[in-house]
């Protein structure tokens, strides 16, 4: 086993294929097999798994890749620092956020990646929370910000923040009514405009309302934020959401948030990492980062919340 062979095997891993890591490595393709078959006899374990798109690789070939990964990145570390400097960090790192979340966070994010890491690319793609999972899983995006829901062995899961969820109406149909507290029971009764049944909030809702035993009346399933909101500040309907995600329209008179009391409603806002590639000194900084950024946030009154 060498460094030349892990660092071969590491770029099949994360391009789960042979084939596409021998084009990118500028290497023969048989060359490459037969560097994975030594690698699997010297450790008399199957390291990848063959299927007709390309390889998946077996739990021994992730932790190989997952070890290899921070022993090369050591071996840099060690050089540049005896060499007296470290490396700037650089690449691109692929961020999945929810909508809500986006609307927060996106420009935030980019501006100060901007600022502080000037050879970094954020690239943000937005997607309900369940979409942002399967993103991950499957190797669309690099690191993903969502809501906690349904747990998966491919992924860890660390708790950012715990937001408590407002009931949300029109400052001109609801009088002066801001920060007067409702009960979870009546707000769970008014006609109510949300995402659709696929959106995790919604699902979220949608269970306590369940288990309280009450009928949920939504007059209006509305996944894009801006449109939603639009229609609570005509009175159409109130809606279900944490104060940061109306904090401007509270702010300007046109809506107003009011806490949810007996039985309070929160939600838990977790940064994912897959656990089926290596993580790089990149996403691992920048992860960092951004649970960092998120914590800042909280402790200015920018996202009310808890920080985890």
């Amino acid at each position: 086993m060498d460094f030349r062979q892990l660092r071969n095997f590491i770029q099949v891993v994360e391009l789960s294929s042979i084939t596409a890591a021998a084009d990118h490595l500028n290497i023969a393709q048989p060359a490459l097999s037969r560097q994975v078959k030594a690698l699997e006899e010297e450790l008399n374990v199957a390291l990848l798994r063959r299927h007709g798109r390309g390889v998946m690789p077996t739990e021994e070939g992730i932790r190989l890749a997952r070890r290899a990964k921070t022993i090369l990145e050591d071996m840099q570390d060690l050089a540049n620092d005896i060499s007296g400097h470290r490396a700037p960090l650089s690449g691109m790192v692929r961020l999945g956020l929810p909508p809500t979340v986006s609307e927060i966070l996106a420009t935030h994010l980019i501006e100060r990646v901007m600022q502080l890491y000037p050879n970094v690319k954020l690239r943000i793609i937005s997607g309900f929370s369940g979409h942002v999972q399967d993103w991950l899983q499957r190797g669309k995006i690099d690191l993903g910000v969502a809501y906690e829901g349904q747990k998966s062995s491919l992924i860890k899961a660390q708790p950012i923040i715990i937001e408590k969820l407002f009931f949300i109406q029109s400052a001109a149909t609801a009088g002066a009514q801001h920060g007067v507290p409702i009960d979870a029971e009546a707000a769970l009764q008014q006609p109510l405009i949300l995402p659709n049944p696929e959106h995790g909030l919604r699902e979220r809702i949608e269970g306590i309302a369940a288990r309280e035993g009450l009928t949920l009346d939504v007059v209006l399933d509305v996944d894009i934020l801006t449109t939603m909101l639009a229609f609570v500040e005509r009175g159409l309907g109130g809606t279900i959401l944490p104060l940061v995600s109306v904090l401007q329209q509270v702010r300007a008179g046109k809506l107003i948030a009011r806490p949810i009391q007996h039985n309070p409603i929160d939600r838990t806002l977790v940064l994912m990492s897959p656990l089926n590639r290596p993580s790089s000194r990149l996403t691992t900084s920048i992860a960092e980062f951004i649970t960092a950024e998120v914590h800042k946030m909280v402790a200015a009154g920018e996202w009310p919340g808890t920080t985890l």
